[in-house]
């Protein structure tokens, strides 16, 4: 009944609060501009859907959850991220300044006690990261410090939450993708094996916002979420797989496409001599959208993919995760290499009809 109650709430206030929070943005000409070429929308749309998401879900575990050290530094570190997101979304900063607040919002988070010590081994058993360990007392408290560990969880943490910034490309996906990311997460966290109920009713407010914001996001959209929101989403995901008993291979697994998508855009740039946070139009969402697909068509066959390998990761062991991920890569590897010569193909049929 809680977890039903978590979801409808947090549904319900992203609902009412994400018009609010457009009609504002609107107001005060906080928008997105079509006036770049990897603009795919072609009229203004408000920014700072963001905001009601983030408020929705505080408020929500706020009202249902009892408090605890964790809880409180999810919510701080997700709280600087839309804050710092939204600052962006009017006023844009730097990339580095964003990145250095994503690693104190990480760092918040790892001082919380959200932290990764332990990996599943694919061979069997469990990898102790906590090797190393050392204590040192500051400001009156002792702290545990693990390198290996607390490296690997801030870039774990890191990570994901650009890996959905960079998603945030198409009307939709972003959200969509984050909302079954956060069901799976739900269903890994009340099966019997698992039996984590804080955990599960974490995972399903955040599906309740997601899905609460759908309809104004998806295509075509009346409001982006914009930075505050693909941050947030993407911090809140890695700390339930986090929070939930480094459950990063589930957690990787169902968000496998988004995560290849970003280290292939890094890769990529990088090899160009470019920044890695200059944003293109060669994501996978937008190759799909040059092969022919329609923004919808797009949107739906990547929330596809991410429910049916999801699905998996739910039914699957250590080694059977690894056996899917790496079918995932071979898939994308493939698609990526095909719609990128096809594009170039039809571009190269063009300019000889001309």
């Amino acid at each position: 009944m809680i977890n039903l109650l978590g979801f409808g709430m947090a549904f319900a206030l992203t609902a009412i609060l994400t018009p609010l929070v457009r009609r504002f943005a609107l107001d005060h000409n906080i928008i997105d501009a079509p006036n770049e070429e990897r603009k795919i929308h072609k009229h203004p749309i408000a920014y700072l859907g963001g905001v009601a998401m983030f408020i929705s879900f505080a408020v929500t575990a706020l009202c249902l959850m009892a408090p605890s050290r964790q809880l409180t530094a999810l919510l701080i570190g997700c709280g600087i991220l839309a804050l710092i997101g939204a600052i962006d979304d009017i006023r844009k900063l730097s990339p580095w300044t964003k990145l250095f607040f994503q690693f104190l919002a990480a760092g918040i988070a790892l001082g919380g006690g959200i932290g990764i010590t332990t990996i599943s081994n694919p061979l069997g058993g469990t990898i102790d990261l906590t090797v190393g360990r050392f204590g040192v007392s500051m400001f009156g408290q002792h702290f545990h410090i693990t390198p290996i560990a607390n490296f690997l969880s801030i870039l774990w943490m890191v990570g994901l939450a650009n890996t959905i910034n960079f998603l945030d490309g198409l009307d939709g996906l972003a959200g969509g993708v984050s909302g079954i990311g956060a069901v799976i997460m739900f269903l890994l966290a009340i099966s019997p094996r698992v039996n984590q109920p804080a955990v599960a009713l974490l995972a399903i407010i955040l599906a309740g916002v997601a899905f609460g914001f759908l309809p104004y996001n998806f295509y075509p959209a009346r409001i982006f979420m914009g930075d505050s929101g693909s941050l947030f989403l993407g911090l809140v995901l890695a700390m339930l797989a986090i929070y939930s008993g480094a459950k990063l291979a589930t957690a990787t697994l169902v968000l496998g496409f988004p995560i290849f998508d970003a280290v292939w855009a890094v890769t990529r740039r990088i090899a160009k001599g470019k920044s890695p946070f200059r944003a293109d139009r060669q994501h996978f969402h937008h190759l799909l959208l040059d092969a022919g697909l329609s923004q919808r068509q797009a949107v739906l066959t990547l929330y596809a993919v991410a429910t049916v390998f999801g699905l998996v990761a739910l039914r699957a062991g250590s080694f059977g995760k690894l056996l899917a991920f790496l079918v995932l890569g071979v898939f994308m590897t493939s698609a990526i290499a095909w719609l990128t010569f096809g594009s170039r193909a039809r571009a190269r049929k063009l300019l000889s009809k001309d």
